[in-house]
Order: structure tokens, then sequence, then C-alpha cells
């Protein structure tokens, strides 16, 4: 038979109770542990909170591309690294003279105007001119990141160029294209792997599948590396030439020159996004390439 038990011990529960009770109250205004229902959304719930998520930054999107197709026709989307490494604007330029036949105001490196087009394609047009403003702009932009001008958005492999800036030009390291060089370290690959390119009516998501260096210096890179072509089994370059082998080539090719494995596999099949700038130090003979694939596209 149970004692009864006397005014001493049961004044000790109580206390122990009341304790115990304000400990679990603590943890739970806290957040470290939570009752069922409490602070915990149904699957629904989720559902609807992810659908207007989505929808507020479509409205984002659409705002953005609005913006700035209004302030140049030649804006094509935004490049957006999810981890934020990244946020630039680019254009392209089908060729050195708008579709009314006049001549673009475009400039050479040292800031000349060029009157003759004739040694000139579309991707001179934004090198060295800002694509806001139409001028030329050597240190605070960079002039302009582009489209290779012989691309189609529907094409096998879109080509973006971005500058590189010299630590005494950019001292944030955050400019144009500028922040890839942090993906010439594999530990700053994880972080940095995903891509979002928002177009006039899609967006496409990327992962990035390599990351290399092309030495313009080096034969075996020009016909080994050809990251240029917009279809990987055609040369655009030599009278769209049809080589069926090539892409499968290209893929074994960079496998071999990719600074690090990413784990990631390339396809014949796969859609893909290349980013060209140049490596600290060596303009126009050492590039950086990364190369990604398509994973998604959604209509906004």
């Amino acid at each position: 038979m149970m004692k009864k038990l006397d005014r001493k011990t049961l004044l000790g529960f109580l206390i122990s109770f009341l304790a115990i009770g304000a400990s679990i109250f603590v943890l739970i205004s806290a957040g470290v542990i939570s009752l069922p229902g409490r602070n915990q959304k149904t699957p629904q719930e989720t559902v609807v909170e992810e659908a207007d998520e989505l929808e507020a930054l479509k409205k984002e999107y659409r705002q953005i591309y609005d913006e700035n197709k209004a302030i140049n026709e030649d804006y094509v989307g935004e490049i957006i690294f999810d981890s934020g490494l990244i946020r630039v604007s680019f254009v392209q330029a089908k060729s050195c003279y708008k579709e009314d036949g006049e001549l673009y105001q475009f400039y050479t490196e040292d800031g000349k105007l060029v009157t003759d087009a004739s040694d000139y394609t579309g991707n001179d047009v934004y090198i060295w001119t800002y694509w806001k403003t139409g001028e030329y702009d050597y240190n605070d932009n960079g002039g302009s990141t582009f489209m290779d001008y012989r691309n189609n958005l529907a094409d096998q492999n879109l080509i973006v160029y971005g500058h590189h800036f010299s630590v005494w030009n950019d001292e944030t390291r955050s400019k144009a294209f500028t922040p890839l060089e942090q993906l010439l370290e594999e530990e700053n690959y994880p972080d940095n792997r995903y891509v979002t390119l928002v177009l006039q009516n899609e967006i496409r998501k990327y992962e990035i599948v390599s990351v290399y260096e092309f030495n313009a210096t080096r034969e075996e890179d020009f016909t080994d590396l050809q990251y240029w072509r917009t279809n990987y089994n055609y040369d655009d370059y030599d009278g769209n030439a049809y080589d069926p082998d090539y892409y499968r080539n290209y893929i074994a090719n960079i496998r071999k020159a990719q600074l690090y494995d990413t784990g990631i596999a390339l396809s014949e099949e796969d859609q893909t996004l290349t980013l060209q700038t140049c490596i600290g130090g060596h303009a126009g003979e050492l590039f950086e390439i990364v190369v990604l694939k398509q994973i998604s596209s959604t209509s906004y």
C-alpha cells in the first residue's frame, strides 16, 4: 500500500514540477523544441507559401526585364548566381549595324570611336561600350557583359563574355565576371554551383559542370576546347561545317582540362551555358571557362 505523502515531500514534488514546466516553456519559446501543431506548417501550407514566393520572384524578374529592355533594346536578360556571387545584366548585338542599317556607336579598347566596321563583329559593339549609356567605359563597368553575336536563345550552347578586373580597378572583386575567379578554387564550388538565367518570358536554371583554363597560346586548346561553338557539332567559324563527334570529344576534353571534378555529368543531349572571362594578369592569353548545363525551365 502506497504511503501517504507528507507535506514536505509534496512541496518538493511541486517545486520540481514547476521547474520542469518552466524549462520546457523556455525551450519552446526559444524554438529549441516545439509542440505538435505549433509553428509547423502543413504540406499544403508549405506548397502555397512556395508558390507565393515564386510568383513574387516572377513579378520582380518581370519588372527588372521590362525596365532594362526600355533602356536598351539589345538587353537579353540577367545572370544570377543563387549564392549572390554574381548578378549582372547582359546584352547582344547581332552585328555592328542596327536593324535599320545604322552603325552602332561603339569604341575600341583605347576609346576611339569606330567609324569603319569592316573588321568588327557584333561582339565588338559592347566589349568597351556600356549598354545603359552607349558610351565608352573602360574602368567603371568595363564595357558590358554580352552574349555572342551568333547566338539565338534556342541554341545548344549560349556563350556569354564578361570582363575580369584587376585589383586596382576593382578592390571589391565584384564587377562584371571578376567573381568567377573564386571558382578557380574547388572549395568555392559547392556554394556557387547554381545559376539562374532570366530571359524575356523564361527562367532557366543551370548547374556548373566544369571549370577549366583555356590557353590561347596553345594550339591543342584551339582544337580540343572550342567552347565558342553555338551548336557543338557545327563549326560556325568554318562555314558551319558539320562534325558529328565534336560534342562527345569536347566533353571528354573538358574532363581532362577541368581544374577539379564537380561530380556532375554532361551528356551530348544537354543544353549548356558557357561563361568566359580573363584570368588575372593574363588578359588575351589565359581565359577561365565555366560550363553549365540547363536543369530546368519555367515560363513567366
